[in-house]
Parts: C-alpha cells; sequence; structure tokens
C-alpha cells in the first residue's frame, strides 16, 4: 500500500467531491446531560496555534495556502477544505 503526502490528499480532495461545505456550518450541540461536559475541542494551524470550531483561515500545507475551517467530523475536529486560494493573497 502507498501512502500519499499530504499536498497529494489535499489536491484530491475537490476532485474527489470531498471538502465541500457542510450544509450547516452553524451547528450547535445539544446541551450536555446534567453532570457532564463536552470536551474542549479546536484545530491547530499549521504553526501549532489553537483554532477555534467554525473559524476559517489560510492554512499553510507545505508551499500551498488553501482556505479551510475548523469543523467537527464524527467526534474528531478536523480542517474543511473550503477553496484552493486565499482572499487578499
Amino acid at each position: 500500500m502507498r501512502i500519499l503526502p499530504i499536498m497529494a490528499l489535499v489536491a484530491l480532495l475537490p476532485a474527489a467531491g470531498w471538502g465541500q461545505p457542510p450544509a450547516n456550518p452553524n451547528y450547535n450541540p445539544p446541551p450536555p446531560k446534567k453532570g457532564y461536559s463536552y470536551p474542549d475541542c479546536y484545530c491547530t494551524d499549521s504553526k501549532g496555534r489553537r483554532v477555534n470550531l467554525g473559524r476559517t483561515i489560510c492554512l499553510s500545507i507545505g508551499s500551498k495556502r488553501v482556505l479551510a475551517r475548523c469543523e467537527m467530523s464524527v467526534n474528531n475536529p478536523t480542517w474543511r477544505y473550503l477553496s484552493g486560494a486565499c482572499p487578499g493573497v
């Protein structure tokens, strides 16, 4: 099995139909049950800085910059590809 570098995977996202914005990016989970709380979920950018859920940034992946939004996928924070061009860059 051949492992693709992350740049190849990012390039495949639009072609595979992935990376499309979700139907409702403003989804808010229901309140947790009494006595429980949700974990503090967030993404990290390419420099290791914390990025809160729902925030859209220009993310550097190697020498390429893409527009991505921090979202939840199943139960994990992940970067959702939005476009291959960053506004104002």
